[in-house]
């Protein structure tokens, strides 16, 4: 029989491995689950212009695993012209997310590479390279727009619809906006519904992070399984592995006592 101290730390190791893994994989680290820094998150941050009656409330970054850099751009809301529409629109996104109705855009930046990724009309991908003298290369179009970036860095994107898609292009009406930026926290993760999201990017750190962090309470499940059924986890299994323990190190000590002599 398995002592009820085996199975609640079998559930609770359960718990903790499988979004440890996931939170690690998806950019959080283990130490107080705070997301991975870069020093690099405030040389790459995007510029913003929108129109001057629609103003984001700010960037929060996250950093994955592999150095790349996720610009989480946060309006209030989307708002659409019809009332009636605008109204159970935003009724039903409160619940796909969560009660979170603030919407937000990923500029993914990729610093080893100078690779930018967004979605712009009808989200569909854009992926750009972003040259040293500060002109763009629209991949999908094979077009280079010049002075898309600061400092060869900072990449320059536009709203372009009332559901804030972004584009290279510059466009009319337009104004640049200084928006503060900061690290995104766990908090922040939860209460803007970011796993129920489904901008691309968000669903691929998503469903990656949790894809590992399944396989990993898999085998931490196997270990468990393995060692329960050889006897491990009862009383009488640890106290013969005890014993046994304690024989090895005996005949271990007597062996080095003769050797010494």
């Amino acid at each position: 029989m398995v002592s009820k101290k085996w199975i609640s730390t079998w559930l609770i190791l359960n718990f903790f491995i499988f979004w440890s893994v996931g939170l690690y994989t998806s950019g959080y680290s283990l130490e107080g689950y705070l997301p991975w820094e870069s020093e690099e998150a405030e040389n790459y941050g995007p510029i913003v212009y929108t129109p001057p009656n629609d103003l984001p409330d700010g960037i929060l970054y996250m950093v994955d695993w592999d150095g790349s850099i996720y610009y989480y751009i946060v309006w209030e809301d989307e708002y659409f012209d019809n009332w009636l529409i605008d109204r159970l629109y935003r009724f039903f996104r409160a619940l796909v997310y969560g009660g979170a109705t603030q919407d937000i855009e990923v500029v993914k930046v990729f610093p080893d590479n100078r690779t930018v990724y967004f979605q712009t009309y009808e989200h569909t991908d854009v992926w750009a390279i972003v040259a040293p003298n500060e002109s763009c290369t629209w991949l999908e179009k094979d077009l280079i727009v010049p002075d898309c970036a600061e400092n060869g860095t900072h990449v320059k994107v536009y709203s372009v619809t009332w559901n804030h898609m972004l584009s290279l292009i510059p466009q009319e009406g337009t104004v640049r906006v200084i928006l503060p930026m900061r690290r995104m926290t766990p908090a922040d993760y939860v209460i803007l519904g970011m796993f129920r999201r489904t901008q691309h990017t968000i669903a691929g750190v998503a469903i990656n992070s949790l894809f590992l962090a399944l396989v990993a309470t898999v085998v931490f499940n196997s270990v468990m399984y393995v060692a329960w059924r050889k006897g491990y986890l009862t009383k009488e299994g640890q106290r013969k592995i005890r014993n046994e323990i304690r024989d090895g190190w005996r005949k271990l000590k007597e062996r080095l006592k003769k050797r010494s002599k």
